[in-house]
């Protein structure tokens, strides 16, 4: 800092944050901070933001936004950044199992058609759950899920879906780790959420209501690895709780969901 000069807010901020990411050292971690900075809600961010989630410093962001701008990962939006179409090229060919997603769609189509609601198609990373695909129509309840999006897979049907034929080892990652409440109505006690994934593998679907949004409720059925017995992936339904219609929604999704566990791994 040059004599007579203040640092601002944002600085000592941006400090903080490198002071807790010391491994972030080398330009291949500092470039892969950057581009996870776009991983939340928002998708045109500024240099600053960017330094922040990144916990880079402000001068680091800018240089390696430069690099990643002249790669074609990354579009310049004004003095703002998002995501170029490279990283979602990369992005659909890292969906496993291979092919799931192509397989899965005429099914959605078909749930859509026969109950006119939200499809979803998801899988599980880490604690939460990545919508793959979503199949929607004009009467569309408001449900902000987004393709590449995440929530909490405890407080979704389609994470307790596939949790209820997942390993105990990956029960036990997400039941022991930061259980979020995204309303007062989601269940987050690791001996209620046992309980639900039980009643989820022995009536073949998973119910939410209102636990990841007010105002919806969801079923899913879990797509299974016929050679593990575990989950890789779930189908689901949503609605506004007024219509929810648990009985109709989940033979529809136990069929689609058991003739793509046959046919789609």
């Amino acid at each position: 800092m040059t004599q007579g000069s203040v640092a601002s807010p944002l600085d000592d901020v941006e400090l903080a944050h490198v002071a807790e990411h010391p491994s972030r050292t080398n330009a291949a971690s500092r470039t892969l901070a950057v581009l996870s900075a776009f991983g939340g809600s928002r998708a045109v961010l500024g240099v600053s933001e960017i330094a922040v989630r990144a916990a880079v410093p402000k001068s680091t962001a800018h240089r390696l936004l430069a690099v990643l701008h002249e790669h074609g990962y990354v579009k310049r939006d004004g003095n703002r950044y998002r995501l170029a179409e490279r990283v979602f090229e990369l992005g659909s060919r890292a969906f496993w199992p291979r092919g799931l997603r192509e397989r899965a769609i005429p099914f959605m189509a078909e749930l859509h058609h026969e109950t006119l609601e939200i499809v979803h198609l998801a899988i599980l990373h880490d604690d939460d759950v990545v919508y793959v695909e979503k199949i929607y129509g004009h009467r569309a309840w408001p449900c902000p899920t987004t393709i590449g999006g995440r929530n909490p897979a405890h407080a979704t049907a389609l994470g307790k879906s596939i949790l209820s034929y997942s390993s105990p080892e990956t029960v036990g990652h997400v039941l022991t780790g930061h259980l979020a409440r995204p309303t007062r109505h989601t269940v987050a006690h690791p001996e209620a959420l046992q309980k639900q994934l039980r009643v989820a593998r022995e009536e073949g679907v998973a119910v939410e209501v209102e636990e990841c949004r007010v105002g919806l409720a969801c079923v899913a059925a879990p797509i299974i690895d016929r050679r593990t017995g575990e989950a890789v992936a779930a189908l689901s339904i949503s609605s506004p709780t007024a219509r929810f219609d648990k009985r109709r929604f989940a033979a529809r999704l136990r069929k689609a969901a058991d003739t793509l566990s046959q046919t789609a791994l």
